[in-house]
């Protein structure tokens, strides 16, 4: 994105600029996400039923329904960021709106912790699968392994490519304010 805003002269119409354009593009990887969750909550429904059926085992079953409420969760999250993204009013007072801005680029937002609940929810199911059985404890260092990483990633990212208009937001929250 390469947003650089001397931090003494901060531009809002650029500034705006940038907040529109990544709202829309948040809001499209939030509705492809949104659909790729609802096509996936049948297919793993359907996958927990005939795993059932063929194993008899009551936690596989339970284990696959942990899948699908995870993927629900995901599913709504998802829906619930997109609207939040798709319906952000410009027309604010200026004021108003960089606050909104500013909660909407925050590394860690208090609704995404559905998100985390929803993973840990996935990783139960993962451990009552009959299918990781014996290598639970292997299978859980590569989960919380990935788990890190995928944070890790998302805060590299952030840095680089959100921590820019969530910084220019700020700054000029303070100058309106006059601090």
């Amino acid at each position: 994105m390469n947003f650089k805003i001397n931090k003494n002269n901060i531009n809002l119409d650029q500034l705006v600029g940038k907040l529109q354009k990544e709202d829309l593009r948040y809001s499209n990887i939030c509705k492809g996400l949104k659909l790729v969750y609802w096509v996936l909550i049948p297919i793993y429904s359907l996958v927990a039923i005939a795993t059932y059926i063929d194993t008899k085992e009551i936690t596989d079953l339970f284990a696959g329904l942990l899948f699908v409420g995870s993927f629900l969760i995901f599913a709504i999250i998802m829906g619930d960021f997109q609207k939040e993204y798709n319906s952000v009013d410009y027309s604010l007072p200026t004021l108003n709106m960089l606050k909104k801005a500013v909660d909407r680029y925050k590394p860690f937002r208090p609704k995404a912790f559905w998100a985390l609940a929803a993973f840990f929810i996935m990783d139960a199911g993962f451990c009552l699968s009959s299918t990781f059985g014996p290598r639970i404890i292997k299978m859980q260092m590569y989960v919380f392994a990935l788990f890190l990483a995928s944070v890790g990633i998302g805060l590299i990212i952030w840095y680089f490519k959100y921590k820019p208009l969530y910084d220019n937001s700020k700054r000029l929250i303070a100058e309106i304010e006059g601090e």
